[in-house]
């Protein structure tokens, strides 16, 4: 009875394939309307969705040690991370605010051009159908915050609105046009002008700080490998030929200022090494005055004998003094120009200081004060205030 009873058992929890499918085939219309959903979605992402183009370019950072300084050799087997840190700092530099803005200045990315369609819109960046010129001052411009609609309606005319849903006015190209931030003048460009006629366009203007702040947190700049001085720079964009103009433009400008930064370096360390030539070349001159002086006063004329008594008195002690009075001296004169600057001026480099402290201190120093120039260069007078 018992092993009857289990075979029954196991018979009736056979599980009937047939029923499981009816129960899911009974809501096949909801099956076909998700597949239907799903590929409208998809055809609409692919029509509609903006692409992104991803932009590469390498910079080599140059390697260039302190003169006088012993801890090369260590900085070489990266027992201090002196390489490593040297490229971290010239990411910096080059993903700096003040690079940014002067790439924004000099491709007037902080005007747009967009032209609208159903439902995204689309900027115009290579070859716009019209041409925006201010005739507000730049400090204006650059700090100015502006959306205008445009709507191209024959050859020499167009409509102007500076909001979407109110009516339009009818300008002539080449008229002065009043808005919040000054006058403007739109003028046709010949080129591409007759592709938009009839079409709305949106013109955005938008803060010189603000274009550069949003691009700069778009790029992403990393090193090829842990120890290595090549730098990638990667952008993406979704018009293919603004990333390259702006890494072009970025990598340029970032020569440049390296250039320009180690020509006022160079230029002050001149300025240091000719300042101590004249001070050694005039106490030589006194002491050669004193010392022919003396040599009348006391008849001494045997130079051979001077010579000889010269080389056998502590000869190498004399050296070590007169290598400690020069680190002394150059010392000093440092600290002096330090003193006497009335602001912020770079310090000059690889004078010949054998403590490799004063060197890497004086290389950060100068790296923050020309930062400081670039960054004053493009702000405003409320924020040198602050």
């Amino acid at each position: 009875m018992m092993n009857s009873n289990h075979l029954n058992a196991v018979g009736n929890s056979k599980i009937d394939f047939k029923d499981v499918i009816n129960t899911y085939t009974a809501y096949w219309k909801w099956f076909v309307l998700c597949v239907v959903v799903a590929l409208f979605l998809a055809y609409i992402n692919i029509r509609y969705a903006t692409p992104r183009y991803a932009v590469q370019t390498q910079v080599q950072i140059l390697d260039e040690k302190s003169s006088g300084s012993e801890l090369d050799l260590f900085r070489d087997l990266e027992v201090f991370g002196g390489a490593k840190t040297k490229v971290e700092d010239e990411i910096q530099l080059i993903n700096s605010r003040s690079n940014w803005i002067e790439v924004v200045k000099e491709l007037g990315l902080n005007t747009r051009i967009l032209v609208q369609g159903n439902i995204i819109e689309s900027e115009l960046y290579s070859n716009p159908p019209i041409k925006v010129n201010f005739i507000a001052p730049d400090s204006i411009i650059n700090r100015a915050k502006l959306n205008f609609f445009l709507t191209i309606s024959s050859s020499t005319t167009f409509g102007f609105t500076e909001e979407e849903d109110k009516p339009v006015k009818i300008y002539a190209f080449g008229k002065n046009i009043p808005t919040p931030i000054g006058d403007i003048v739109i003028t046709p460009n010949v080129g591409s002008f007759e592709n938009y006629k009839d079409k709305k366009l949106r013109v955005s203007v938008q803060p010189i700080a603000d274009a550069a702040q949003a691009y700069r947190a778009s790029v992403l700049i990393s090193t090829t490998d842990e120890y290595s001085n090549i730098v990638n720079i990667r952008l993406e964009d979704p018009i293919k030929e603004k990333a390259e103009n702006m890494l072009n433009a970025l990598v340029d400008i970032y020569n440049k200022n390296a250039i320009e930064d180690k020509q006022i370096i160079a230029d002050r360390t001149s300025s240091f090494i000719e300042e101590r030539i004249a001070n050694i070349a005039g106490r030589l001159s006194s002491v050669d005055q004193s010392a022919e002086d003396f040599k009348t006063e006391k008849g001494v004329t045997d130079i051979a004998s001077e010579t000889s008594i010269n080389m056998n008195v502590g000869v190498a002690n004399q050296q070590e003094l007169a290598n400690a009075r020069n680190q002394l001296n150059m010392a000093a004169s440092m600290q002096q120009i330090v003193e006497q600057q009335g602001g912020y001026e770079v310090l000059p480099t690889n004078i010949g200081l054998s403590d490799p402290t004063i060197a890497s201190t004086t290389d950060r120093y100068n790296q923050l004060v020309l930062e400081r120039k670039r960054l004053l260069k493009s702000s405003n007078e409320k924020t040198r205030l602050l």
